[in-house]
C-alpha cells in the first residue's frame, strides 16, 4: 500500500496523548529503508566478495605451502611407596601444573636443542617453511664462528614457531604437531621433538650415585612420559586448500560489504521511507510521489511507467483530500502546503492536487503564496496579485485568473509590497468578494520551512498544512529543526508526502494495487499555463 504507515490519524494533541507512530517503529523503519536501499547492498555485497576473492587469491599465490604432523604423548607422575618390608613404585594424581610444565618443557631450548643436534642445524633450515620466519644469518652467512652460536639459538626459535603443543581436553595426554615443507619431515620432526622430551625426563629423573642398579631403578620415579601416538606422514596440506579459501574469502568480503552497507543505513538519517518519517512528524504519511521529468512527464504515447506514476500520484492526493475532510467541515477548505527546503516539489504538488480537487467538481483556488522575491514565471514581475488582493488595492476580477482548467482558478504572488503579516485575515473575503461563484478549496503554495515565519504568518488563515519531503534529500534534523520553527502550527499538519521517490522504492505491492486502481486519463497539454507555471516555480527554487 502506498501509506506504508497503514494508518489513519485524526487531529493530534501532542500534549495530552503520547505519538503513536513513536511506538514500535525501529524495527519497521530499519526495513523499509533495507528495501530502499537494496541496490546498494547489492553493490556493496557484490565488491566485498569481488574484493575477499582478491584477498584469498593473493593469499593463495604467496603462501608457502606446509604440511602438519602430530604425535600424543602420555604425562604421568610415579612414586615410591613402603608396604610393610617392600618398597613399591605406584603412579598418582596427575594436577594440572604437572601438565602445563611438561608443555613448557616440550617448548623449551634444552629440548629443541636436543632435536637441533640429532637432526643437523642445515636440515633443520631445509625442512622447515621460510614465509614464517627471517633467518637473521641469511645476509651474513659467511662471518665465521660467532655466527654458529646466534644460528643455533635462530634455529630453536624457528623450530618453536613451527611447533604446537596443547593438553588434549582434561586428561594427562599432550598433543604435539610440528610444520615441514614436506610430510616426511613433518611427521620426522613431531617425533623426534617427543622423542628428545621423553628422554630429556628420563634424564632429569636419574640420580647420580655410585650404585648403577640403584639408579637405574631411580629413574622411573617422578614426572614421566611416554609416546603414546607416533606422528605419521599427512595426506593434505595444511589448511585452508584453495578452494575452501577462495569460498572463505568471498564469504568474509560479502559480509564485510553487507555490515558496510547496513552500518550507513544506521547512520544515514536521511528520510526515504514512510515509516521514518511518520515517526519524526508523528502524522500520517500519504505516500510516494515517483521522479519524473518534468520536461517529458506527458508523453505522446501510452506509457506504463507514465500511467502508473499518474496512478500513485493521484492515489496520494485522494489521501490528502480525505484527510482535509474528515479533519474539518467548514467551507472553504484551506489547505497550506509546504516543504523543508526549496525545490522539493511543493509546487508540483500543490498544483496537482488543486487540478485534482477541480477535476472532481469542486472550486479551486491555487494561490502562490510564495515571496515576489523567489517566485518566477507568472507568479511574480508586475503583474498584480495576492499582495495588492489583500491590501484592497485591486480587485478580485483583476487578479485572479480564471479557469486554467475546469473549475480551477490561480491567483499569483503580486508585487513586492512587504510581508502579509497583519492582513492575511482578508483572504477568503477578498478572495470570494462580488463574486458569483464561492471556493470550495484554497490551496496555498507557501515558502519552505527554512522561512517559518512566513509559513506561520498565513497560519492565521490555513486550517491544514502537507509538507512535501524529497526522497533521500532533507535529513531527519532538518525537518525535525523545521517543524520546531513551526510553533503551535504544528498541530495543524495533515500529514506528509514523500516526493520525487525512485521506482526502485516503490515497492511491487503499491505498484500492483495501483495498477489494479485502474488507468488514469492524461490528456493535459505539457505546455498548458498550469505545467509551465508548476515547471518554472520548481526550477527557480
Amino acid at each position: 500500500m502506498l501509506d506504508a504507515t497503514n494508518s489513519r490519524l485524526s487531529v493530534i494533541d501532542q500534549e495530552n496523548q503520547q505519538p503513536p507512530w513513536r511506538d514500535g517503529t525501529g524495527l519497521r523503519t530499519l526495513i523499509e529503508k533495507l528495501r530502499h536501499h537494496r541496490r546498494m547492498m547489492m553493490v556493496l555485497i557484490l565488491v566485498g566478495a569481488t574484493v575477499g576473492w582478491a584477498a584469498s587469491l593473493a593469499y593463495v599465490t604467496v603462501r608457502v605451502p606446509a604440511f602438519s604432523a602430530s604425535s600424543d604423548l602420555l604425562i604421568s607422575n610415579t612414586t615410591l611407596q613402603l608396604s610393610g618390608p617392600e618398597a613399591v613404585v605406584t603412579q598418582i594424581l596427575v594436577e594440572n601444573s604437572l601438565i602445563q610444565s611438561a608443555i613448557e618443557v616440550l617448548r623449551s631450548g634444552r629440548v629443541l636443542g636436543r632435536v637441533i643436534d640429532k637432526v643437523g642445524l642445515e636440515e633443520i633450515e631445509r625442512k622447515l617453511p621460510r614465509s614464517s620466519y627471517a633467518l637473521p644469518w641469511s645476509a651474513s652467512s659467511s662471518e665465521p664462528e660467532s655466527s654458529d652460536a646466534s644460528r643455533r639459538q635462530s634455529a630453536i626459535v624457528l623450530l618453536r614457531s613451527n611447533m604446537t603443543v596443547i593438553r588434549v581436553g582434561t586428561s594427562q595426554i599432550v598433543s604435539l604437531g610440528a610444520r615441514a615443507l614436506t610430510a616426511a619431515d613433518a611427521a620426522t620432526l613431531s617425533n623426534e621433538i617427543a622423542g628428545a622430551f621423553v628422554q630429556d625426563l628420563y634424564d632429569a629423573n636419574a640420580v647420580i650415585t655410585t650404585n648403577a642398579a640403584l639408579r637405574e631403578r631411580i629413574k622411573v620415579l617422578g614426572p614421566t612420559a611416554r609416546i603414546i601416538s607416533e606422528a605419521v606422514p599427512p595426506k593434505w596440506k595444511d589448511p585452508p586448500r584453495t578452494a575452501v579459501a577462495m569460498v572463505l574469502g568471498i564469504l568474509l568480503g560479502g559480509a564485510f560489504g553487507a555490515g558496510s552497507g547496513l552500518a550507513f543505513i544506521l547512520l544515514d538519517r536521511r528520510v526515504r521511507a514512510a515509516e521514518q518519517l511518520a515517526a519524526v512528524t508523528s502524522v500520517e504519511c500519504f505516500g510516494y510521489v515517483p521522479r519524473v521529468d518534468p520536461q517529458s512527464s506527458l508523453p505522446s504515447e501510452p506509457d506504463y511507467n507514465f500511467d502508473l506514476e499518474a496512478i500513485l500520484r493521484r492515489s496520494v492526493l485522494r489521501r490528502v483530500r480525505s484527510a482535509v475532510l474528515e479533519r474539518s467541515t467548514r467551507v472553504p477548505h484551506i489547505v497550506g502546503v509546504t516543504s523543508c527546503g526549496a525545490a522539493e516539489g511543493k509546487t508540483t504538488l500543490a498544483a496537482n492536487l488543486a487540478r485534482f480537487i477541480a477535476r472532481e467538481g469542486s472550486r479551486v483556488l491555487l494561490i502562490d503564496a510564495c515571496r515576489p522575491d523567489v517566485a518566477s514565471g507568472l507568479g511574480q514581475g508586475d503583474t498584480p496579485g495576492l499582495q495588492e488582493l489583500l491590501r484592497e488595492t485591486a480587485a478580485p476580477d483583476d487578479v485572479i485568473v480564471d479557469n486554467i482548467c475546469l473549475n480551477l482558478d490561480f491567483l499569483p504572488s503580486g508585487r513586492a509590497l512587504g510581508d502579509l503579516d497583519l492582513v492575511w485575515g482578508n483572504l477568503v473575503h477578498a478572495v470570494n468578494g462580488g463574486r458569483e461563484r464561492c471556493y470550495e478549496w484554497i490551496i496555498l503554495d507557501l515558502p519552505e520551512l527554512a522561512t517559518a515565519i512566513d509559513v506561520r504568518a498565513a497560519g492565521q488563515v490555513f486550517d491544514d498544512l502537507l509538507i512535501v519531503v524529497e526522497w533521500g534529500r532533507t535529513s531527519e534534523g532538518q525537518l525535525q529543526q523545521g517543524l520546531r520553527a513551526l510553533g503551535s502550527l504544528r498541530d495543524r499538519i495533515v500529514g506528509t508526502v514523500i516526493n520525487k521517490a525512485p521506482w526502485t522504492s516503490i515497492d511491487p505491492e503499491t505498484a500492483s494495487l495501483a495498477k489494479a486502481g485502474g488507468r488514469v486519463a492524461t490528456s493535459n497539454d505539457p505546455k498548458s499555463w498550469m505545467a509551465r507555471y508548476s515547471y518554472d516555480q520548481e526550477k527557480i527554487q
